[in-house]
């Protein structure tokens, strides 16, 4: 455990790879998620804004499924679930191919190329818009939402979001089609959600169905350029891409720190006092790098069996968009460094900073990340 600072607020945070995945596991209500108004000791005494984005965004205001707990959050995950399916995601492989093809042919001339901006952005918002029957003019939106929930800086976020998503329900129910909010618009009456939990969920699914995946292809792409030696074994066929793809997901997941979940009583975690009330973030970065769950956790081998990673949590909360993430990183990479198998990083930009970390204490991969599609050697 430790204690950090949140946007000038005190909270601990559980760093250990076991001790995370008890917490999050938890089925005793020791630790529930949302409910901040009476779960959390520092808003409850009037030291936390309740307007703030954090207080928001860690409250249940939003409604989704992440911030229910027991039997209403298995009420709200069901129908999410049930057509969020494998099927559904495995039918979305040939867009995922196609986009990245097309991507990577537009990338084919250029000398330089930002290719989270060229490659990651588009391809993985591209799949967000296909999965959930948004125009496609409107994918920028989507992105735009994504990126201010996580600066966790604009409350308005949530306000702006809701109308996007409520417009787009009402589309989608007005005119069905073949997408996850279709057929959760018009789900049979004992699944069926409100419209306000609708639009929560979705809500959801675009904030943890974008950022996130577009941040860990960032962060494979230049995993993979920094470590050649490894990058070899996976184009020489020596270890094959999901292994190294799970690798990628352990060590360079782009969810650093998650809130939160609340005590409801005294206890504590490896053995550090937990008071009733207390705010604990959940932080997968750190737990990726617990040497009592992984040998030498801080070297990136892709031939690790990374099975067991916290990267898309555990326990009732696993993410239900996994499969689609796998699927879009699975696709991706190869991909890439196939059609371009002397990429390089280009090392001017990264001297000038253009590879800082994002700002966000959520999230960690690069603001942009430029390389040489056809190596330094291009001119």
């Amino acid at each position: 455990m430790a204690e950090v600072d949140v946007a000038g607020v005190r909270a601990l945070a559980v760093t250990r790879h076991e001790e995370l995945r008890s917490v999050v596991a938890d089925r005793t209500g020791t630790f529930l998620r949302g409910g901040a108004q009476q779960n959390w000791r520092a808003l409850r005494e009037g030291e936390v804004d309740p307007d703030s984005a954090l207080a928001r965004l860690v409250g249940g205001s939003v409604g989704s499924l992440l911030t229910h707990n027991g039997a209403e959050h298995t009420r709200l995950r069901k129908p999410m679930q049930t057509r969020f399916t494998r099927r559904r995601v495995e039918a979305l492989r040939p867009r995922v191919e196609e986009l990245a093809e097309d991507l990577l042919a537009d990338m084919d001339g250029a000398e330089s190329v930002d290719v989270k901006d060229r490659f990651a952005w588009p391809l993985t918002v591209g799949v967000l818009v296909g999965l959930l029957g948004v125009d496609e003019e409107d994918a920028p939106v989507l992105g735009d939402i994504a990126r201010r929930v996580f600066e966790l800086t604009d409350p308005g976020v949530y306000a702006d979001g809701q109308r996007f998503l409520r417009d787009l329900v009402a589309k989608r129910r007005a005119d069905p089609g073949d997408d996850l909010v279709s057929a959760l618009a018009t789900a049979e009456e004992e699944e069926r959600l409100t419209d306000d939990q609708l639009i929560a969920n979705v809500f959801l699914l675009v904030i943890a169905g974008f950022e996130t995946t577009m941040g860990t292809l960032a962060n494979g792409v230049r995993a993979l350029l920094t470590h050649p030696g490894q990058l070899r074994r996976v184009t020489g066929g020596e270890v094959e891409w999901p292994t190294a793809v799970e690798e990628v997901l352990r060590r360079y997941t782009s969810v650093s720190l998650l809130p939160a979940v609340f005590a409801t009583r005294d206890t504590e975690v490896a053995g550090v006092p937990v008071p009733e009330g207390e705010m604990v973030l959940l932080a997968y970065a750190a737990a990726a790098l617990d040497p009592a769950a992984w040998e030498s956790p801080d070297e990136f081998d892709v031939g690790r069996d990374s099975r067991g990673h916290l990267a898309f949590g555990h326990g009732p909360h696993l993410c239900l968009g996994a499969p689609l993430a796998r699927l879009e990183l699975n696709v991706a990479l190869p991909r890439l460094f196939h059609r371009f198998p002397d990429l390089a990083l280009d090392t001017a930009r990264e001297a000038d900073g253009s590879a800082a970390p994002v700002e966000s204490w959520m999230m960690t991969h690069p603001r942009q990340l430029w390389v040489h599609p056809h190596g330094t050697g291009a001119q």
